[in-house]
């Protein structure tokens, strides 16, 4: 089996002047949410064995919460711009490539390559994922690049509300 995680990013400032967008901070709302949301998930015994995400600072601010939360170590998370302003094909893509010796993998990222990603996967037209929302999807197969040829389940979508 493995397990994919997709969180979007929790919710970021637009009022911020002179900044790129990969470069958008949290706001404080977004950074209680995102705590809510991973504390659930360290509840439920989420363990992800890769933590993936996008360079913009609001994904990656994201997956600092989370792993904090969580117990992940914040040195191992993995920063891609595969993440970034990509297509949920070039994501599969990506995922596709990962050792077959790791069962999950959460990844931080941006809508809306992050919902459609969701869609694609589990063959199922979805809402929107909210920000700091996770889906959890689990695949019947041992190989990653077997991904997409089987439909996912969704375990649960966790968004702390």
């Amino acid at each position: 089996m493995k397990t994919i995680y997709l969180v979007r990013h929790a919710k970021a400032s637009r009022d911020e002047k002179g900044i790129n967008d990969w470069e958008r901070p949290l706001t404080v709302a977004g950074i209680y949410r995102a705590q809510k949301v991973a504390k659930t998930l360290y509840d439920k015994k989420a363990e992800p064995a890769r933590m993936v995400s996008s360079h913009a600072f609001r994904s990656l601010n994201t997956a600092l919460i989370f792993a904090i939360n969580m117990r992940y170590p914040v040195a191992a998370i993995e920063i891609s711009a595969s993440l970034y302003e990509k297509k949920a094909s070039d994501i599969i893509d990506m995922l596709k490539k990962q050792d077959n010796s790791i069962s999950s993998i959460m990844l931080f990222g941006h809508n809306p390559s992050i919902s459609d990603l969701c869609n694609q996967l589990t063959k199922k037209k979805t809402k929107e994922l909210p920000t700091s929302a996770v889906t959890c999807i689990q695949f019947k197969t041992t190989k990653w690049s077997e991904l997409g040829e089987s439909v996912g389940k969704i375990l649960f979508t966790e968004s702390g509300k």
